[in-house]
């Protein structure tokens, strides 16, 4: 994804969370060859899933260890709970592949969902600071 894309896919999950439908009417909007909301949401919500799923088994440095990594996909094809995060990434993009503009409110409330459980002791009012923290990420890598 670009960092447009996934500041877009930010702001969508922002005014999801917020029932702000008017802002999420208005990210819908695009121009010719941009993807459409839903689209772009469910592919950030999977970025962030399989980014939070590798965290877990310690990948993510830039030289991992071929052993570590044969490890970590051995956890993953053996753990139903990662094998589940793999389904449900999957689910959001084929949900969003024909979903008409307004589906991307509730696919983004399914997205902070699975981050909230995915991220330890996190609630309801960590999810507003979590989106800024993403989206400093996200201006920090583009």
């Amino acid at each position: 994804m670009t960092p447009d894309e996934i500041l877009r896919a930010l702001a969508a999950l922002e005014a999801a969370w917020r029932h702000d439908g008017p802002a999420v009417a208005a990210l819908a909007q695009r121009g010719p060859g941009e993807a459409a909301l839903p689209v772009l949401v469910a592919e950030y919500g999977d970025l962030v899933l399989k980014s939070m799923v590798a965290l877990s088994l310690g990948i993510g440095g830039e030289e991992e260890d071929p052993e570590a990594m044969a490890a970590a996909a051995e956890v993953m094809r053996s753990d139903v709970s990662l094998r589940m995060c793999t389904v449900l990434g999957r689910s959001w993009r084929s949900w969003a592949a024909d979903a008409a503009d307004g589906a991307a409110a509730d696919i983004a409330r399914s997205v902070i969902s699975a981050i909230l459980n995915f991220t330890e002791e996190a609630d309801e009012d960590d999810v507003l600071p979590l989106l800024t923290a993403l989206r400093a990420k996200a201006l920090e890598n583009s």
